[in-house]
């Protein structure tokens, strides 16, 4: 493995992969494993399966799977889940111009809206909004078992250290967006409080709003 900084988990096999070997190695992985493959048994349970890239600038990353025949409800539930939800904001979609929001606007099926090579935008939080970019990566024949999956994610990255001191950090300030330790988090009093500190998790949402990390 490269000592690229930009590196995450297969969940698939549990290994570390770097970020630019990534999409060779889930093809790769999706053909060895065989406890993900599609259903056989009946041509009816034969759809497409969307392989979909979110990011948000380099280093925050997730590859998702999602049935063909799923709505845009469900890969937004599980952005929510995986990375964003904290109180409930309102979301949305901006495919080829189009806004689809989370007030009703999501029923639109994943394969009626996106195909291969498709970019995307989508927002949480119209207020202390995290924004995200999305590619479709490819489509393949098939049907999960489940609507959406998780198939690879960065790990946090590495060159996040503590503002003072360059420890591993533990918080981050929502005021300020700088990383403490636990020890100078302490010493910490430029902004308003210890109620501002947040923890430090795998997520592009991280030290916004009240968000504290999927569970």
């Amino acid at each position: 493995m490269s000592k690229s900084k930009n590196v995450g988990t297969c969940i698939l096999c549990k290994e570390k992969i770097d970020h630019r070997s990534i999409i060779k190695h889930i093809n790769q992985c999706l053909e060895k494993n065989e406890w993900v493959s599609i259903k056989n048994n009946s041509p009816l349970e034969k759809e497409k399966i969307f392989l979909i890239q979110v990011f948000a600038g380099k280093s925050f990353w997730l590859y998702v799977e999602i049935n063909g025949s799923s709505t845009l409800n469900y890969l937004d539930s599980f952005l929510r889940d995986t990375w964003l939800e904290c109180c409930g904001h309102m979301s949305q979609f901006n495919i080829n111009g189009e806004g689809y929001c989370s007030d009703g606007e999501m029923h639109k099926k994943i394969n009626t809206v996106l195909a291969v090579g498709t970019q995307f935008d989508y927002e949480y939080d119209f207020g202390t909004t995290t924004e995200l970019g999305g590619k479709v990566i490819s489509v393949r024949s098939g049907k999960l078992k489940k609507d959406v999956r998780l198939i690879a994610r960065n790990d946090l990255p590495e060159d996040i250290s503590c503002t003072t001191c360059q420890n591993k950090p533990e918080v981050i300030c929502s005021v300020c967006y700088d990383f403490f330790c636990k020890k100078c988090e302490k010493k910490h009093n430029s902004c308003e409080g210890e109620e501002f500190m947040l923890p430090v998790v795998n997520s592009p949402r991280m030290g916004m709003c009240g968000y504290t990390g999927d569970e």
